[in-house]
């Protein structure tokens, strides 16, 4: 009974064995080994050469020679966008005619004051992210208004050849 286990086991062994060979072909013994090798060898150069205390060390060493103080960046940067001061012109058209227009203006002027500001002046005063807004709003009522004329002039044109047909 003993002898037949272990002749399954070396057989069934020998079959992984052929077939590991086979797919990965016969040099992967000796790359894997390397690498196994390098892995190891790896770790115990690093643990050994820089252990805890020296790694904290070289660390303290570095921190302070290498990088140079931040506090005079920030401040600067800082200075820099208060100084940048963009004026920023908005095409106040939206449909082409004066009377539609203004109407429309003050509906986004009405809007942005009771749904953005009362909010968004308590985080900045910067009026770059209102114009965004505004903006935005404006392009959406121009494809709005672009559309709905298309969309007229199509209405038109079938009702005209409903007519003559």
């Amino acid at each position: 009974m003993l002898t037949e286990a272990s002749l399954s086991i070396w057989g069934w062994g020998s079959l992984g064995i052929v077939l590991f060979l086979i797919t990965f072909g016969p040099f992967v013994i000796f790359y894997l080994t390397f690498y196994i090798l390098c892995f190891v060898g790896g770790g115990l150069v690093v643990t050994l050469l820089f252990g805890k205390t020296n790694s904290e060390k070289y660390l303290e060493q570095c921190e302070h020679s290498f990088l140079p103080p931040t506090s005079t960046g920030v401040p600067k940067c800082l200075e820099e966008m208060k100084r940048e001061a963009r004026t920023i012109k908005i095409d106040r058209r939206l449909t082409g005619a004066n009377i539609i227009d203004e109407p429309l203006q003050q509906v986004i002027q009405f809007s942005l004051r009771d749904y953005v500001q009362y909010w968004y002046y308590t985080l900045s005063d910067d009026e770059s992210f209102l114009l965004e807004i505004r903006q935005t709003l404006q392009n959406a009522l121009i494809q709005f208004a672009t559309n709905s004329d298309l969309f007229n002039k199509t209405l038109v044109s079938l009702c005209l050849l409903e007519y003559v047909i």
